[in-house]
């Protein structure tokens, strides 16, 4: 049984190894993706911050103790839209041999759970647009798109 919970400052060296892999797999979706040779050092940083603060979320999957999953999650403000506040959903990894059981739905119930009790109204996702697996899992929870982003090497 996979219980979902905060994450917390025992979870930072799995949680960069997670969203290491998410990042360098993302970079297989597109070369303008490509990781810096100092990717888990960068991702430290950002995971320690995050640890520590309220605009930030970082939650875990664990099984009988093993970290499983694991979603970061950000509080953005959208001062020319309603509602003024918004979640994204930054990174999103569920350790291969936990995936299509139900793990990241229950990752993403969690989130949106600790979101309505601050409020918060409006949850989104952010991964590359090559990402069909992303694409096929946020719409079966229910999400759509809303933006898009296109970019150019200059």
């Amino acid at each position: 049984m996979v219980t979902i919970r905060r994450a917390t400052k025992e979870d930072v060296k799995t949680l960069i190894d997670f969203f290491s892999r998410m990042y360098r797999l993302n970079s297989e979706f597109d070369p303008l993706l490509l990781t810096p040779e100092n990717l888990e050092e960068r991702i430290n940083k950002v995971v320690e911050k995050s640890l520590e603060d309220q605009n930030e979320m970082i939650v875990v999957a664990e099984d009988q103790g093993r970290i499983v999953g694991a979603a970061r999650v950000l509080i953005i403000d959208r001062i020319f839209y309603t509602p003024e506040k918004e979640a994204l959903i930054r990174e999103f990894y569920v350790h291969p041999s936990y995936r299509r059981q139900g793990v990241g739905n229950e990752i993403v119930n969690f989130i949106i759970s600790e979101l309505k009790e601050r409020g918060i109204e409006i949850l989104g996702a952010e991964f590359p647009s090559r990402n069909l697996i992303a694409i096929s899992f946020y719409r079966k929870m229910g999400f759509r798109e809303i933006y898009c982003e296109f970019v150019k090497k200059i």
